[in-house]
């Protein structure tokens, strides 16, 4: 495991631990409760340091942490003194902790909010992250405005439209990109349920249209649309076969072992079918020819939660355009895929329990360190998403009702608040 792939999985494990614990920590310095020792891993302590009345620490095993506070399952002591009494529970200087300070001494409000404050944290995390990522990065579109299929049957062939049909303008308003296009029809439809006026350029040509989209049962909308897909490459992974072989982005890819390739998807057909086979190919780059050996390796693709299917991989992106967006709009874009990863992890853990997905799909540390290292080399915007995604995970996880999760923890209060007392020992 190299050097880059082992920091990226420390400053992932550490974000999202500092974010959870730190959740625990400043809700219960909120409430009064005396934090012993504030954690980042389990075991033997390597470096340790007191400020005020915590210690502060960095242990042996890195792959949690915890903050350890006064008084914890010390029930008879809460029941038995005051609120002014001293406990035996010891500071660092050997000084007995007042009860009131106690964990177990705050109410059922102030314990819940304790305990659900580390998970809730992950998810803030999530949401500044893919937020941050959104606002500094922009969205990624495809800049083509050209027809590369149309679905038989669909609105867009009964509307008269033909591959290579170019899109100028949708209900008046000029468009720049694909997701631009379809964004337009469905909004213009959706704010009046007419057909929709398009502006074409075919073979040269200007064209006028219209086209009205369907609505499913889902509420989806229907139009039968896909871009034209060139050749040009996108975001190259780092150390990755093309990478290595040369191939960067903006590079117009011409042929494969001779054969003239025109879209994205011939492209990426050869590779998946080429696993370990030397494939020749040649692009350009700024009006100049080059070309390389580029050997595409293994990689397991899921088909579903229990399947996956072994393809070929050269590592780099179909092309794609950043574009800026508000403030506002990244927040709204990075609610949305913060509320898209917490649905696909739920789904999953859903299909997990139920016996529908292979343990196998469960990442461990190893794992998890190896996706730290694959989404750095594509880019620090991957690796944050990446902790982004983990720690939806985290915060999901930890509010599963296990005795020794959080989760655990706020059923027994939970059931103190219905029941009026608290559970049995």
């Amino acid at each position: 495991m190299s050097l880059q792939t082992l920091l990226a999985f420390a400053l992932v494990l550490g974000v999202v631990i500092v974010i959870h614990e730190g959740g625990h920590f400043l809700v219960a310095k909120a409430v009064g409760i005396y934090c012993k020792t504030f954690s980042i891993g389990f075991g033997p302590k390597l470096l340790k340091r007191r400020m005020g009345e915590t210690e502060y620490a960095i242990s042996a095993i890195p792959f949690g942490g915890y903050v350890k506070f006064a008084g914890e399952g010390a029930m008879e002591q809460v029941q038995d003194a005051g609120t002014g009494d001293s406990g035996s529970d010891l500071d660092s200087d050997g000084n007995p902790i007042p009860v009131h300070r106690y964990f177990s001494s705050k109410s059922t409000w102030q314990r819940m909010a304790v305990v659900v404050a580390g998970p809730v944290m992950n998810l803030v995390l999530a949401l500044v992250l893919t937020t941050g990522v959104v606002m500094v990065q922009g969205v990624t579109v495809n800049p083509v405005t050209t027809v590369g299929e149309i679905e038989i049957g669909s609105p867009a062939e009964e509307a008269g439209l033909q591959v290579n049909d170019r899109f100028v303008a949708v209900a008046d308003a000029e468009v720049d990109s694909w997701v631009g296009v379809l964004n337009a029809i469905v909004d213009a439809y959706d704010a009046q349920p007419v057909p929709v006026a398009i502006d074409l350029e075919r073979s040269g040509q200007p064209l006028s249209l219209e086209i009205t989209p369907r609505i499913d049962e889902e509420g989806r909308f229907e139009i039968g649309l896909a871009a034209l897909q060139d050749t040009r490459v996108g975001k190259v992974k780092r150390d990755g076969p093309a990478w290595n072989a040369g191939l960067r982005r903006g590079d117009l890819i011409q042929s494969i072992d001779g054969a003239e390739v025109t879209t994205y998807s011939q492209i990426a057909g050869i590779v998946n079918a080429s696993i370990d086979t030397p494939l020749d190919i040649v692009w350009l780059r700024d009006g100049i020819k080059q070309s390389a050996s580029i050997t595409p390796t293994a990689a397991e693709v899921p088909i579903d939660y229990k399947e996956t299917r072994t393809v070929g991989r050269i590592y780099y992106e179909q092309y794609s355009e950043a574009r800026q967006v508000s403030p506002v709009q990244a927040v709204s874009m990075g609610a949305r895929a913060t509320w898209g990863m917490v649905h696909q992890t739920a789904e999953f853990l859903v299909v997990l329990v139920s016996g529908g997905a292979s343990g196998d799909t469960v990442s461990g540390p190893i794992r998890i360190a190896q996706f730290s290292g694959e989404m750095v080399r594509w880019g620090f915007d991957r690796l944050l998403l990446f902790m982004a995604m983990f720690s939806v995970n985290l915060f999901l996880l930890n509010l599963l009702p296990v005795p020794v999760l959080d989760g655990g923890h706020a059923v027994f209060i939970l059931y103190e608040m219905i029941a009026r007392r608290r559970p049995p020992e």
